[in-house]
């Protein structure tokens, strides 16, 4: 399995080189004990989304276009465990090149991890955008969750007998409230002829 990532990283590296339809997320543990997310796309990608949030000629230096960059990520990029705590991002820093890189490191993880919520919006004005999201955490399962426009770049999903399964996005409680309005509606008939029978 460990070769089979390793091997599927590699050419995800050359794709997301080139294209700026894809990018790959991944989620590891340094040696030091350190929680570390990890965005890979072209310098294509982050340009495109930076120039269409900010306008064209937005920055003037690779300083000014890696902190819009990391300004990009802090607004359209969140992670929430257990469905109450929100993860927090430190430090983050933007490897220029080909392949850009944006790195930072991920406070508040908790030791036990149920469910996992992604928002993920930081390509979502590039035509056809797809990510890759890959844990590399002991106790995760080593799958990889693609977020793209038609799921709305959201993932959740819940641990269930060792694998993650895929929870419905918005899902609430069936709506009843159509059922109330029939009610009334039903009720204002019957009081309509109740009346008009007791007066003819």
């Amino acid at each position: 399995m460990k070769i089979l990532i390793f091997c599927c990283m590699l050419v995800s590296n050359f794709i997301f080189a080139h294209s700026p339809d894809f990018s790959n997320i991944i989620i590891s543990k340094t040696e030091s004990g350190q929680i570390i997310l990890q965005v890979n796309t072209s310098l294509t990608a982050f340009q495109q989304e930076v120039n269409y949030v900010n306008g064209e000629g937005a920055y003037k230096s690779p300083k000014d276009f890696q902190n819009l960059v990391i300004e990009h990520f802090y607004n359209n990029f969140s992670i929430i465990i257990n469905k109450t705590d929100t993860l927090q991002f430190k430090n983050p820093k933007v490897y220029l090149g080909h392949e850009t890189k944006l790195v930072t490191e991920i406070i508040g993880l908790p030791k036990t991890v149920n469910s996992i919520y992604i928002n993920n919006k930081l390509f979502k004005d590039i035509h056809r955008s797809a990510s890759i999201i890959i844990f590399l955490l002991e106790g995760f399962p080593k799958e990889r969750h693609t977020l793209n426009r038609s799921n709305n770049y959201e993932l959740n999903i819940s641990l269930k007998n060792e694998s993650w399964e895929n929870v419905a996005i918005g899902e609430t409680p069936p709506n009843l409230s159509y059922l109330l309005y029939l009610c009334i509606l039903i009720i204002i008939v019957l009081i309509f002829f109740f009346i008009r029978k007791k007066f003819n």
